[in-house]
């Protein structure tokens, strides 16, 4: 319980830092809704959600996707599915030629 809490006040803050839209739009969080529209959240210097440190996270989320994926052996996907997980991690292990007793 304690994790989803965290993860879902996460999201909030990576929403507020940076998801302004391109338009310049500053995406407020209405944080009590559905109980009340009272209490919106909003940062003045949230950055755009098309900016470069948004580029950046992404890219370092799915640079450790593939190195787990390909080092460890297991990838996100084994929430969805444990054979397509396999499969994923076997075509990066296959592209990047890593063997077993490289792991």
């Amino acid at each position: 319980m304690w994790l989803a809490l965290f993860c879902f006040h996460l999201h909030l803050l990576c929403d507020i830092v940076g998801a302004r839209g391109p338009d310049g739009y500053q995406w407020p969080i209405p944080y009590l809704l559905p109980f009340s529209n009272a209490w919106q959240i909003v940062w003045q210097y949230q950055w755009a959600i098309n900016a470069w440190p948004n580029f950046v996270i992404t890219l370092l989320a799915l640079g450790t996707t593939f190195y787990y994926a390909v080092r460890k052996g297991y990838s996100i996907l084994d929430l969805v599915s444990t054979r397509l997980d396999q499969i994923f991690v076997r075509t990066l292990q296959n592209r990047f030629q890593i063997t077993p007793e490289q792991k």
